[in-house]
């Protein structure tokens, strides 16, 4: 069951929330550059990685806004000016073809029931070679299992698995990361750890993070998806 608005807020403000946020946004900047007279929509709940990237970028021209799916539910922000999210439909987004620099995906993608249909309406509306960033749980690890964190709900993906889906869009992956390396803890002092534990257990195996996130770009020249890819090879019998 997708968590609803409120919920997502919750837990954001609880004190595991506060934990988890600058880690993930923290690994976020890891893997894209400041967008010069850039869009950047977030998609699903991306409100505290919004506030992190725009303060860490502070880049002349840009602008930054929330998209909300339906089924979810929105809320204003940020909160000192007027609202830049907005409420909207996750298959079909309103937004220009090729308008968009950058799409970051936070609690988006595990939920979607299409989540093709949902990739190829992001890849309408990148420009060429524009990004994608998606953090989604990772099925392998305890984060998934978890039900008190939003990372507990909807489809959680392994690596291979996300870089297959991913690729059959015409969003080819060009970098990866992964987060949340000790489990969910919930006490206030469990929760503070949480930092600690990235760079030692990271040593161990950069798929242990309870959270995969994966850079994608738009691929337009010279692009056949896998599925096609495979067609192409098939054998073809023919009559004697």
């Amino acid at each position: 069951m997708r968590p609803d608005v409120l919920a997502l807020y919750r837990f954001y403000e609880s004190a595991l929330g506060r934990a988890t946020c600058p880690i993930i946004a923290a690994k976020l900047l890891r893997l894209t550059a400041p967008q010069a007279d850039g869009l950047t929509i977030g998609f699903g709940f991306t409100l505290p990685y919004l506030d992190f990237i725009e303060r860490a970028e502070k880049t002349a021209g840009s602008r930054y806004l929330a998209f909300m799916p339906a089924q979810q539910g929105v809320c204003h922000w940020p909160s000192h000016v007027s609202s830049r999210t907005a409420l909207v439909e996750e298959y079909h987004l309103p937004l220009a073809d090729s308008s968009v620099d950058r799409m970051i995906l936070v609690h988006a993608l595990e939920h979607a029931n299409r989540p093709v249909n949902l990739l190829r309406e992001i890849w309408r509306v990148l420009a060429p070679g524009g990004q994608m960033i998606a953090v989604v749980p990772n099925r392998l690890r305890s984060w998934a299992a978890y039900e008190g964190t939003p990372f507990g709900h909807g489809r959680p993906y392994s690596k291979g698995q996300l870089s297959d889906l991913l690729e059959d869009q015409m969003l080819p992956v060009d970098g990866w990361d992964t987060a949340l390396m000790m489990p969910p803890f919930i006490r206030p002092l469990a929760s503070r750890m949480l930092k600690y534990g990235e760079r030692p257990i990271g040593v161990l195996g950069k798929n242990l993070g309870g959270a995969l996130i994966v850079s994608a770009r738009k691929q337009v020249y010279g692009a056949i998806p896998r599925a096609a890819k495979k067609a192409a090879i098939m054998p073809v019998l023919t009559g004697p």
